[in-house]
Parts: C-alpha cells; structure tokens; sequence
C-alpha cells in the first residue's frame, strides 16, 4: 500500500488516503441487509472459546424480535464440550425458541428439513483447533446445499494465531466471518490485517456478552479508525537502547550470535 502512495502528499493527506484505501480493501456487507434480516441457513465455526454460542444467541434474538421466535431454528452440533446444549437450550427458552440437538450428518439433515419454514436456522458447532482431527469431521457434517459457514474470529488474538485460523477454517466458495470480542482487544491492527490478506467478508461484530445488545453491523471505517488508534503504550515497543543494539550488529555477527535464534 505504501509503494502505491502519492509522493506529493503532506503527512495528514497520506494518513487520510491509507485509510481509506484500507477502508476500501476490508469487505463488509454494509450494503447489503443485516444478516438477521436476510435469513438463511448458518452455521457458527471456529476455534474454542471465540463466543460462537453467544453470537449465535444474538443473532437469533434479533431475528425473533423482527419476525417473532417461529421464525428462528436453533440447531446445536456442540456434544464435546460439557453443558454446551444446555447453554443453548437456556439462551433458547430465553428467546421462545426450541433448542436442538443434532449427533451426526443425517440428525442435521433431519433437523433442517424440520426447520425449513423458518425464516433463519443456527447452527452452533463444536470449538475446534485449527489442527486438530475433528475439524475435518465437523466440516464434513456442515457440507450440505444451503448451509453458510461463519467463521467466528477472536479479535484479540495473535496475528499468527489468526492467520492460522483462517487458513485451516478456508473452504470453497464464499468466505465470510464475525469478529468477536472486540471489547477485550487491545489492538484491532492485527484482525484487520488477517481478514483482509484472506479477502473475508466482514458480516458483524460482538462486543460484550448481552445478548443481543452487543451486535454491531461491520462497519469499514469504523473499524479501520479503530485499528489506526493505539489505546495505551504496548510493553513490546522497542525503546531507543533497543534500536541501538539491533542496528549495531552485522547480519554475519547477529547470525553467529544468539539474535537470528531469539
């Protein structure tokens, strides 16, 4: 992006002209009806602990309190982890909304066929590391016609971690993703980075545990501002004495040393 910047900018100019071009690059369904609106099949996927449960939970909230609860299928594919049906079952009677539970491929298709009247079906699955051998499996079971995937994204992990996330979570066809927890991000720089190298399309945001008041459109710029803006000072910025010793080392004596292993 900085090879392609005008050189007769001043610094504010620049500032305002990489934005928007990072506005531009983060795809979001801002154009489009919310995803509560729209309707359809979707199953929540991703790593443990990403708060797929509790997005799925808002998400059939605003869809019951736009069409009414008869509107919303939920469907949970979560028998590893303990208490995760009855998680959704509470959230569920909370809504009016009957919680199911599926064991296997043809449950789900069973339950989908049930449920096809309903205006929107959630599918909340099993938290699955990236390498772990059950992703295969959970993905499998999810590949049917009509079944949209959303990868849940923790927004305050690591840059690596999430880049591998989103490498193992990839699948044919449209790739779409939730931010989740942006509340608890000190830094948004690296989720944006991520969701933009892997061109998924933004389709909301969760920021706290209510249901369903922490739920926002994805909205670009926004974010984007959000992410240009460092709230506190990171205990991983270099000082100036760092700066000094890195520079002062030769690429044959940083090799030598113990630098090129650190």
């Amino acid at each position: 992006i900085l090879e392609r910047m005008p050189e007769d900018m001043d610094a504010a100019e620049s500032v305002r002209w990489l934005m928007e071009v990072r506005e531009r690059k983060l795809k979001t369904d801002q154009a489009d009806p919310p995803l509560y609106e729209q309707g359809g099949i979707f199953a929540m996927v991703g790593s443990t602990g990403v708060g797929k449960t509790t997005t799925t939970a808002k998400l059939a909230a605003m869809c019951a309190r736009i069409h009414g609860p008869g509107s919303v299928g939920l469907i949970t594919l979560d028998t590893y982890r303990v208490g995760a049906h009855e998680q959704l079952r509470t959230y569920g009677r909370m809504l009016g909304i009957v919680a199911h539970l599926a064991h296997d491929r043809a449950a789900l298709q069973d339950l989908l066929g049930l449920l096809s009247g309903k205006k929107m079906v959630l599918i909340d699955t099993t938290g699955v590391a990236p390498r772990d051998p059950r992703k295969r499996d959970m993905l499998d079971v999810l590949d049917l016609p009509y079944v949209n995937r959303l990868l849940v994204l923790n927004a305050g992990c690591h840059g690596d971690t999430l880049d591998d996330v989103l490498t193992a979570f990839k699948t044919a066809g449209s790739q779409q993703a939730i931010l989740s927890k942006v509340d608890e991000a000190v830094k948004l720089g690296p989720a944006i980075d991520a969701l933009i190298r892997h061109q998924m399309v933004l389709r909301g945001v969760t920021n706290g545990q209510r249901v369903p008041e922490d739920w926002e459109r994805a909205d670009a710029q926004k974010l984007i501002s959000t992410s240009m803006r460092a709230p506190t000072k990171s205990a991983f910025d270099p000082k100036a004495t760092d700066l000094n010793f890195f520079f002062s080392h030769s690429p044959d004596s940083v090799k030598e040393g113990g630098m090129a292993d650190a």
